[in-house]
């Protein structure tokens, strides 16, 4: 494992990618690969030192093939970097040649600046315990994904899964669920390593959505797991609103990621 980086939202990531994978310093790159699950394309991908300029394209992609895979096997291309600059970033040539770009925030918290919400009365919030509770898990995973019925993401789903079944079953943490009458209407996972908490995931199932259904449910998997990390970690994509949410709870932020990713070319 290499020497983790500053940015507990790279950090984070790249201790998950070894418990479920291989991480390794390879040149001038963090490797990241995972056999089992070739269509997880940001469980095999490159760590850059720094933002890549367009002129390091042809590079990369020759790099990425020889260090992480090649179609078939391997037929997406994943670059990330932990993004020092804290206004736009220019990933023009990127796009241009067919990668989907995105800048997520990294967000930490202590718990002490946890401001606990309301608990509503009709909620439950459990940690998941049962076969259903995964499948009905995967169901509002699929309904949030361009193509639900595509074979890769069939795979990238049931492979998740697997993954995430045996993180649990070693002890590292949880998946938990928010659920009406009996109904799971949220989900999240919480992994801690050491004394850093790190959340996944974090997901409403779109008829619940803007009802407080995710704040509550983070704020009460926080609240049972208490005593159980120094920092909590969050990563939030940038063009999406859940960071407000994650602030209002007393998460402030510490960084942002920067990610080109390729998918493979329709069959």
């Amino acid at each position: 494992m290499p020497a983790l980086p500053e940015n507990l939202g790279l950090a984070t990531d790249l201790l998950l990618h070894a418990e479920t994978g291989s991480v390794e310093t390879i040149d001038r790159y963090v490797v990241v690969r995972t056999p089992q699950a070739p269509d997880y394309f940001f469980g095999n991908m490159l760590v850059l030192r720094e933002r890549p300029s367009a002129s390091n394209i042809d590079r990369l992609e020759d790099d990425f093939a020889r260090l992480v895979g090649v179609p078939p096997s391997i037929a997406h291309r994943t670059f990330t970097w932990s993004e020092n600059d804290a206004g736009a970033v220019d990933l023009a040539a990127f796009v241009e040649r067919g990668y989907d770009a995105t800048l997520c925030r990294v967000l930490t918290a202590t718990p002490d600046r946890i401001r606990p919400t309301v608990a509503r009365t009709n909620l439950e919030v459990r940690a998941f315990h049962s076969q259903r509770d995964w499948d009905d898990w995967a169901a509002m995973q699929l309904a949030n994904m361009p193509d639900p019925a595509d074979p890769t993401t069939l795979r990238y789903m049931a492979q998740q899964q697997i993954a995430h079944k045996n993180l649990i079953a070693r002890g590292l943490g949880a998946w938990w669920g928010a659920f009406i009458d009996g109904e799971q209407v949220g989900s999240l996972g919480l992994f801690f390593f050491g004394r850093i908490g790190r959340f996944q995931a974090v997901v409403t199932s779109e008829q619940h959505r803007n009802k407080g259904i995710c704040k509550t449910l983070v704020s009460e998997v926080i609240r049972a797991t208490a005593g159980s990390a120094d920092h909590l970690v969050m990563v939030a994509d940038e063009s999406y609103h859940a960071g407000k949410i994650y602030e209002s709870l007393g998460f402030a932020q510490h960084g942002r990621l920067g990610s080109v990713c390729r998918e493979p070319e329709p069959v």
